[in-house]
């Protein structure tokens, strides 16, 4: 465990950015196990307190920038990620933050060079009325279930909205954001390797928002993966994901013209597990684009069936033996039923899928 810190709080979403924040700032090394053979790495994650903002009623953050250091082939990008919370000026806007990915910061001017389109980040539906067309009590001030992963190279997380407030409002919402793992063909992938992704209800917007306008491909990072740079330099381009799968459900899946739709149905109550081998399986998530094509994975992030498994299951994973880059036997992934409207499932070749990340590892 020398690369990694596993988190769950519960919060508010006023209070979120200040979890966020006072998780980065504790967090100065990495739990490891000298008799395993590991050693300490530290985090280089750092909160930009110059540029925090507050809410003036609360006192909470409403506003918050962390530097991240990824670090691939001993080569380094410095990136960085603002967080805002709309919710502390329109109380509508209560359980969602913008998340953008920033590059090339002006310590003098505080300002940056490179600015990511804003992605959506929702964990409730902040326009869902109930029957007799009335709000939910959802509000800023109601709790958040926190679930993060931190990794030098990026931040995975899931925030969910507290199903005691409402049952049919709150959300499952997934975001990834920092370097993705390369293959060993392409570890020179560095300076452009940053990849941003979140869940959200509200659909994306129809067009870029002026002046993150970076061509008819932008992307807006809930539906497809906003990347910092593709091969030739593009800025903020579309990508998609890519696992090992079956065929998507009837109705999802290619309709061919003597055979139908090639679909495949599953059986409610019995795949997954297999009853071959009684696992699970488990795919890495592939990122890949129309033409630069298949470029790494999500690190310590993969795809799951969502059938027969529940949200927040663990899985076991026994390390090959062979791979001599980890001292553990065993890894533990958290499993998330994400269902938020736009995700980044929706341009894969089966939306039927969640995701689980890194929680613990065994020795």
């Amino acid at each position: 465990m020398a690369n990694f810190k596993y988190i769950e709080k519960i919060t508010t979403s006023k209070e979120l950015l200040d979890t966020i924040k006072s998780e980065i700032e504790q967090l100065t090394n990495y739990t490891f196990n000298p008799a395993a053979g590991e050693t300490q790495e530290k985090s280089t994650w750092t909160v930009m307190t110059d540029l925090i903002k507050k809410d003036t009623a609360s006192g909470k953050t409403s506003e918050l920038v962390l530097k991240g250091i990824s670090s691939i082939n001993n080569v380094t990008k410095e990136f960085y990620v603002k967080f805002v919370n709309p919710g502390f000026t329109n109380p509508k806007e209560h359980s969602s933050l913008t998340v953008q990915v920033l590059e090339g910061y002006n310590a003098t001017a505080k300002t940056f060079a490179t600015e990511g389109h804003p992605v959506n980040f929702e964990w409730a539906d902040e326009k869902f009325v109930t029957s007799d067309k009335r709000p939910t009590d959802r509000t800023i001030d109601k709790p958040v279930y926190l679930y993060m992963n931190v990794m030098n190279n990026r931040l995975s997380l899931v925030a969910v909205g507290d199903p005691a407030v409402h049952f049919e409002d709150y959300r499952k919402s997934f975001l990834y954001v920092g370097a993705l793992k390369p293959f060993k063909y392409n570890m020179d992938d560095v300076v452009g390797n940053i990849m941003l992704t979140a869940g959200a209800v509200a659909a994306e917007p129809a067009a870029p928002i002026a002046p993150h306008d970076y061509g008819q491909y932008t992307s807006f990072g809930n539906n497809t993966l906003q990347m910092l740079a593709t091969k030739s330099g593009i800025r903020f381009q579309k990508h998609y994901p890519a696992f090992i799968t079956q065929a998507p459900q009837p109705g999802k899946a290619y309709s061919d013209s003597k055979l139908g739709d090639t679909g495949l149905l599953l059986e409610p109550q019995g795949f997954n597990a297999s009853a071959w081998t009684r696992r699970y399986h488990l795919s890495p998530i592939y990122v890949v684009h129309g033409y630069d094509g298949y470029r790494g994975s999500l690190d310590a992030c993969i795809a799951v069936s969502k059938n027969n498994i529940l949200h927040l299951d663990e899985l076991i994973i026994d390390v090959d033996p062979s791979d001599t880059t980890k001292k553990h036997k065993q890894e533990v992934y958290r499993y998330f039923d994400h269902n938020t409207e736009q995700n980044f499932m929706n341009y894969s070749a089966n939306v039927k899928m969640g995701v689980a990340f890194l929680k613990e590892v065994r020795y």
